[in-house]
């Protein structure tokens, strides 16, 4: 196995651990309520997962095309980021619980 398949298996690997992980901290997110600090400082973490997850899938399909498509992600983050620069937390937590936790899911589901 050369350097980069391994490196590959181990981004793999990170992906599987951290995809549970994010769900819960949106699951954390929605539960706060949107005004909460505690919520607006999960949120800049939740931000931080998501673009972590995009790059790290982007990068094992470029070695590795697998069942994950990081657009089902990407796509959903405009859209996010639009709400979070106009404070609308309510739109970020329908975003994040009806279009982004449902593709995160999915993704466990077909690593497992």
């Amino acid at each position: 196995m050369n350097e980069h398949e391994t490196l590959v298996i181990e981004t793999i690997d990170e992906i599987n651990v951290y995809l549970p992980k994010m769900i819960k901290g949106i699951g954390d997110f929605i539960g706060f309520g949107a005004e909460n600090g505690d919520s607006k400082k999960l949120l800049a973490d939740i931000f931080e997962g998501l673009d972590w997850i995009a790059r790290a899938v982007s990068l094992t399909n470029k070695f590795r095309p697998g069942k994950m498509c990081e657009y089902e992600l990407i796509d959903k983050l405009p859209e996010l980021i639009q709400a979070y620069e106009n404070s609308d937390y309510v739109l970020i937590g329908d975003i994040l619980d009806y279009e982004i936790r449902p593709v995160l899911e999915k993704w466990v589901n077909q690593m497992h």
